[in-house]
């Protein structure tokens, strides 16, 4: 056991789980918050598991803002501000005999894949049903302890290695996005494939097509707000993963322009885990398109060259974003405010006009885009100072960070707010609705990345 954990965790997270113990119910932090803490990095969020039902928690938590989300897997956000808890009720694994009445855009999945998954359990049994054992870790803050049901996940975590629970075969066909998630340790924490696990998963690498495209674009977007971008994407393609994921991306791969792409993501991925900046999904998507922008648009392959404004150049950028992530789907919001980035770089790069934009929308994102361009490509003599620095909101409240310090990429920023994250509970909500109808196994954010 490590030294205490405890003062690694948000207190408000700790008197969460006080509160559902207090009422009787047994309850830990679970997933990859713990994982994180363990690696001694800071969790972007917190989820917790208990014995108590969902209208359990709900009346536990009744003098605060809570919902019920979910048919299939019904669980609890308790929600503070612009923060979201999730709060789910420890279950077990779904008998094969209840996957009978299978979706009929599924008919062709796998046998054992599983589509229904609300079977309350304990404890164990909710270690036991999750996918890898680094995953599986609880940590109870109030005894301080913590309890490693697997008996694996612990020495796991300290060797690096990513192990499937249960036979990996069976593990990928109940759910084939655990297959992305396997290769995703591999690139985000530089873990090691378990021989067996490594072999299913090379195996079961064509299965990703059987899964909901609403779930995979929900992934996509986890991965792209990741400070380890770039690198989990060199592992899908590394595991011949990207070729069914993002087939357009991984035809590219190997060019220069992915190259120069994979370097500003890199060092973009440094400044958001020291605290420089905060992990921007549209600046992430920009980084990806605009070398090849250049190319296509301005005609150089040359990093750094950009392209000349003409009338219509925003038609083609975004046609750019998506054909390089189809066949997934980024939202209109998204992809908008990744062009509005991109266009936003010839103005940083002449300096024209910068003042009259410095408080729009984007704006900051933009900077920080075009100070890694400089620090990369252009080179430019004490660029970043002459770059405006975006105004204050007035009256705007700052972000409450789950967590302390900046282990392990925890955003930072400058208290100007972040657009990419300002439909925090209305999205969350909606994710979880437009999720009703897809195979899933265990929570969407049994992994946090």
């Amino acid at each position: 056991m490590p030294k205490s954990l405890k003062n690694k965790i948000d207190p408000y997270i700790i008197d969460v789980i006080g509160r559902l113990r207090s009422a009787g119910f047994e309850t830990y932090l679970v997933g990859g918050a713990v994982r994180d803490i363990l690696l001694d990095r800071t969790p972007k969020d917190y989820d917790v598991s208990t014995t108590a039902t969902p209208e359990e928690v709900r009346r536990v938590f009744r003098d605060r803002h809570t919902l019920i989300i979910g048919k299939r897997f019904r669980l609890v956000h308790l929600i503070r501000g612009r923060d979201i808890t999730e709060i789910s009720t420890f279950r077990k694994r779904p008998e094969l005999e209840d996957q009978a009445d299978r979706p009929k855009r599924c008919e062709n999945a796998p046998e054992n894949m599983i589509f229904h998954d609300n079977a309350f359990g304990t404890s164990r049994d909710d270690a036991f049903r999750r996918d890898f054992t680094v995953n599986a870790i609880f940590y109870d803050p109030i005894d301080d302890k913590l309890v490693d049901h697997t008996g694996l996940g612990e020495s796991d975590l300290r060797d690096g290695i990513v192990r499937t629970i249960g036979d990996p075969v069976l593990r990928f066909e109940e759910d084939p996005v655990r297959v992305l998630r396997a290769i995703k340790l591999v690139g985000q924490y530089g873990f090691t494939m378990e021989p067996e696990t490594g072999k299913a998963v090379r195996a079961s690498i064509e299965l990703i097509c059987h899964a909901s495209p609403s779930r995979l674009s929900l992934e996509l977007e986890k991965i792209l707000r990741n400070s380890y971008t770039g690198e989990i994407l060199k592992a899908f393609h590394d595991y011949g993963f990207l070729h069914y994921y993002l087939p357009e991306l991984d035809a590219v791969f190997e060019t220069p322009q992915m190259d120069y792409a994979l370097k500003l993501l890199a060092l973009r991925g440094e400044r958001i885990r020291s605290g420089i900046f905060r992990a921007s999904l549209s600046t992430a998507v920009a980084m990806v398109a605009l070398p090849f922008a250049e190319l296509e648009l301005g005609g150089s392959e040359e990093p750094g060259s950009l392209w000349d404004y003409y009338l219509g150049v925003e038609s083609d950028l975004r046609h750019i974003i998506l054909r390089l992530f189809h066949p997934l789907v980024l939202t209109h919001r998204t992809s908008s405010d990744a062009v509005n980035n991109l266009l936003m770089q010839l103005r940083f790069k002449t300096h024209r006009r910068l003042h009259s934009c410095a408080d729009r929308k984007g704006y900051p994102g933009a900077r920080e885009f075009a100070i890694i361009q400089n620090i990369i490509a252009w080179h430019i003599p004490d660029f970043e100072d002459s770059c405006p620095l975006p105004p204050r909101i007035p009256g705007a409240p700052k972000k409450r960070r789950h967590g302390h310090g900046h282990h392990g990429g925890r955003r930072g920023g400058n208290g100007n707010g972040n657009p990419d994250q300002a439909q925090t509970v209305q999205t969350v909500h909606a994710a979880a609705q437009a999720a009703e109808s897809e195979p899933a196994t265990e929570s969407e954010r049994d992994f946090n990345a």
